[in-house]
């Protein structure tokens, strides 16, 4: 994220959960990492507040993941916030990852999974995110982690804290 960290821009304090996807296109301004993903990396809240700004593409799953975080700490939408990774076997037997973002409420205490819409209420249990995201691909998960973004620095940078590896 260091290398791609914008001085003048910042993740803004939205109003409700609906300007979020609205601020990046809802999903349609995606843009893969260089080399057709190969060259995979973390794009900082910063970037992602200025490509919102100018309307220009966005980036990819984990953007999106990371700036959802971001965005829901910084706007008091959410208690606490996940940056969640798994990999999935899609029904043609190819392997694919996936990022996405689940947050506990601020609100009503539950928790939520987002992709690239609104999120999505887990009523069953936190942990069922990723049987969710996977159906939504129409492939099973193999392997999946969570790290808890515990805070957001003044320069949007977001403090990485525990990591939970699921037990499929």
């Amino acid at each position: 994220m260091r290398l791609t960290k914008v001085h003048t821009n910042r993740v803004r304090n939205f109003e409700t959960l609906d300007e979020i996807p609205h601020s990046y296109g809802w999903g349609a301004r995606y843009k893969k990492d260089p080399l057709n993903g190969k060259l995979d990396y973390l794009t900082h809240p910063s970037r992602l507040a200025k490509n919102a700004e100018l309307g220009d593409p966005f980036g990819d799953c984990d953007d999106h993941a990371i700036y959802w975080c971001v965005a829901l700490l910084k706007g008091g939408f959410a208690r606490r916030t996940w940056f969640c990774i798994y990999q999935m076997e899609k029904e043609d037997g190819s392997f694919s990852g996936h990022a996405i973002c689940v947050f506990e409420s601020a609100k009503d205490g539950m928790y939520y999974w987002c992709d690239y819409p609104l999120p999505s209420c887990l009523d069953e249990y936190r942990d069922k995110w990723v049987y969710r995201s996977a159906e939504a691909y129409g492939a099973n998960p193999i392997c999946a982690g969570m790290i808890e973004v515990e805070a957001v620095r003044e320069d949007d940078t977001p403090v990485f804290g525990e990591i939970t590896v699921l037990k499929l």
